[in-house]
């Protein structure tokens, strides 16, 4: 498995040394309470950046014995929405038969074995609030004592509390979403999913009878309840399809909107960029283009400003600042403040940055409605 390979290798080097890993990529090591295993997730700047790397893609949660570099936890790399990526193109799938489950809205649960009992890690975490809900779970409802060592079991994690975007209400469980081979990486299919569900009585992800991805079509525009649908390829491969309604939703909850971007910018830029790799994949594209049209606006108007102020008023400021004023007002009085401000020596980009009329910049389309027509035009070209 491409990336898992260095990963085991930085392991035999560096053992518990978590700081060390960060060389390998946008990626962070934490340590389990034992001292004897460590988590691998992908960081904010993987997503940030999109040129994701094999080793970043991998680590979703990948779970390792460090004193025998050893995988304990193998969870599902990083896997994107239809037309994403290069391999998430639609002249680049697999062909053959494809399975179609429910994506459901929670936080991913994965099952390793700690050393004295099985546990649910989440993708980043041993201990986080979600993960000790997962493991509670586990033992309280389910048989647990013969789960298979060999296989890591993939959970959604849904409970009332737990809620991002869709309400489940009161429904709460581990839905079992998948299971992949420690020995060899393989992605069990639904059918074999459907077997473990039944033998330690886990709810499992809905299969949806859809003969092909272009059904998806209608279904995505017009789903309420659901976050969209997970296709997977005989190879493995796994590919997102959103409903249009979840995106809308998706994006009133990030806050993502031309005000709040004016508004970070106009704070702070670095302001700006936390709130750009905290936004999910789908988003980021859109605030990055109202960031650039917003700047855009700006630097168009500095530079009619400062052509405005280099001509006669640069002679009447020469003359004194009153006859600057009288010119100002006479003839430039709309721009008066901005121009006063040169005058007096000020960067006036955050005083245009606060004035962008927002109401008739021509803005970017929503990338609710431009993510969901290129995955629309994908689907139906199959």
């Amino acid at each position: 498995m491409e990336g898992l390979s260095t990963i085991l290798a930085a392991v035999r080097q560096h053992g518990a040394d978590v700081k060390a890993y960060r060389d390998l990529g946008a990626i962070v090591a934490r340590l389990h309470p034992n001292g004897e295993l460590l988590i691998f997730n992908y960081t904010a700047v993987a997503t940030f950046r999109r040129d994701w790397t094999p080793v970043e893609r991998i680590c979703r949660g990948l779970i390792i014995h460090w004193p025998t570099a050893s995988v304990v936890a193998l969870p599902f790399p990083k896997f994107f929405n239809l037309n994403e990526q290069p391999e998430t193109r639609l002249e680049a799938l697999p062909t053959g038969p494809v399975e179609v489950t429910a994506k459901l809205d929670g936080s991913l649960g994965i099952t390793f074995w700690e050393g004295t009992r099985f546990a649910v890690a989440t993708r980043g975490s041993f201990t986080g609030v979600q993960a000790e809900w997962a493991t509670a779970r586990l033992h309280a409802a389910h048989l647990v004592a013969d789960l298979p060592r060999d296989v890591t079991l993939l959970f959604e994690i849904i409970y009332p509390r737990n809620r991002v975007v869709i309400n489940y209400g009161a429904t709460e469980g581990l839905f079992l979403i998948g299971a992949r081979s420690l020995s060899d990486g393989r992605d069990l299919n639904h059918a074999e999913l459907a077997t473990l569900a039944k033998r330690y009585d886990f709810p499992l992800v809905p299969i949806e009878d859809v003969p092909h991805l272009a059904a998806l079509v209608p279904l995505a525009e017009r789903a309420t309840g659901i976050e969209g649908w997970v296709v997977r390829f005989p190879n493995g491969l796994r590919v997102k399809i959103k409903t249009a309604e979840y995106l809308r939703f998706h994006r009133l909850v990030t806050g993502l909107t031309p005000a709040r971007v004016r508004e970070l910018l106009a704070d702070d830029p670095a302001k700006f960029d936390s709130f750009l790799m905290d936004l999910p994949d789908e988003f980021q594209g859109e605030a990055r283009a109202l960031a650039t049209a917003i700047l855009a606006e700006v630097d168009a108007h500095a530079a009619r400003l400062s052509a405005v102020f280099a001509g006669p008023l640069a002679a009447a400021a020469a003359e004194s600042r009153k006859t600057f004023a009288q010119l100002v007002l006479s003839q430039h009085q709309a721009d008066a403040k901005y121009l006063f401000a040169l005058l007096d020596g000020r960067d006036i980009r955050p005083l245009l940055l606060a004035d962008v009329d927002l109401a008739t910049l021509p803005l970017p389309a929503s990338e609710t409605s431009g993510f969901w027509a290129r995955q629309q035009r994908a689907i139906a070209g199959l």
